[in-house]
């Protein structure tokens, strides 16, 4: 199948635009994770996503997976006179996702492996190790200081270097899935490492479920010891959509709070609970350290609308999606009242009594 279509990693929704407006609507093609408008059949988990109905999947993979296992008549009729598949972004799900649309006799033999490796990229989720590792070579191909490729990188745009990452993955996937990933420790051994320290971390901590608001509360009860557990080891431990870290110091309190990707993603009609407006609490949290978002510290956050955002407090500049905040710095309020303020803004966000 792989030979009969020609991938593009692109932002355009027509890859070719034709000579003239009338002809973009006759121009298809098959758009894979993501939901940007481009004409033909789509097969995403994207809010807006137009996946038919019987082949909608928590993830893109699995939305593929559904088509690839449709007898071939229905494949051919799905995606018509379309030659080019598209992605416009680069990320685990996405690259398994081609994966399976190019290669789906291939891809069938490890459904498993392909769905767990997806759920880790864009859940954050921990299903098993080999997962966690193959989301993290995946992510390590396309960046520009740890790649095998880094060096044909050289002068490339985002895209560029996006598609010649896409291409190398795809190439190596069968071998990956075959025989595992041993020849590429050095990309995932960190990841896999970071994982089990997060884990003893989160094992020494208590924990709170508050299953009405889809929440867990993690709080350290070392005050000398780290405790700094990523997003793989926290939501690869609780079902939760919300999640809130709290380390008590002598000198403050370091806090994260994540919401995370399964209250944004749009491949199921599962309703998750609505989300708290990150910004107004900020806002209450800086009136209660006396702070500013001007301040060097102070109560931070990521647009409530964006896939996985978070709030905490420290210095600026966390970028979306990071595995650990670098940014925080201790605040001076009690994990008791952090907690207090972030069940409130749940609970607004419900409707519910404070």
């Amino acid at each position: 199948m792989s030979g009969r279509y020609e991938l593009r990693i692109t932002a355009d929704a027509c890859p070719q635009p034709p000579a003239s407006r009338e002809a973009v609507a006759n121009v298809h093609v098959i758009s894979i994770d993501g939901a940007w408008g481009a004409p033909g059949l789509n097969l995403s988990h994207w809010p807006g996503n137009r996946t038919p109905e019987a082949l909608r999947h928590p993830l893109s993979t699995g939305s593929v997976l559904a088509f690839a296992k449709l007898p071939e008549a229905e494949r051919a009729r799905l995606v018509g006179d379309a030659r080019i598949v598209v992605n416009n972004h680069y990320d685990t799900d996405g690259m398994l996702a081609l994966f399976a649309f190019l290669r789906p006799e291939v891809a069938l033999r490890h459904e498993r492996a392909l769905l767990a490796g997806a759920a880790a990229g864009d859940f954050f989720e921990a299903p098993n190790d080999d997962a966690v590792a193959l989301d993290a070579v995946i992510g390590a191909f396309a960046d520009t200081e740890r790649s095998p490729l880094a060096a044909r990188f050289a002068g490339l745009g985002a895209y560029p270097r996006f598609e010649l990452a896409a291409h190398a993955v795809l190439e190596r996937l069968p071998e990956w899935l075959e025989r595992g990933l041993a020849r590429e420790r050095e990309l995932w051994q960190p990841a896999i490492e970071g994982l089990a320290r997060g884990r003893a971390e989160l094992s020494r901590a208590t924990r709170d479920e508050l299953v009405h608001l889809d929440w867990t509360v993690w709080t350290s009860t070392d005050a000398l010891g780290p405790f700094d557990p990523g997003r793989h080891a926290l939501f690869g431990s609780t079902g939760a959509d919300r999640v809130l870290t709290l380390g008590p110091r002598r000198d403050g309190t370091l806090a994260r709070f994540l919401i995370g990707t399964r209250s944004w993603f749009d491949g199921t009609r599962e309703t998750r609970l609505p989300r708290p407006d990150l910004a107004e609490l900020a806002q209450r949290l800086n009136e209660l350290e006396r702070t500013s978002a001007a301040d060097s510290g102070a109560w931070r956050c990521h647009e409530t609308s964006s896939p996985s955002p978070e709030l905490w407090f420290g210095n600026e500049g966390l970028g979306l999606f990071e595995e650990h905040n670098r940014e925080l710095a201790p605040s001076s309020l009690a994990p008791a009242a952090i907690r207090r303020e972030v069940g409130n803004a749940l609970r607004r966000a419900l409707a519910l009594p404070q």
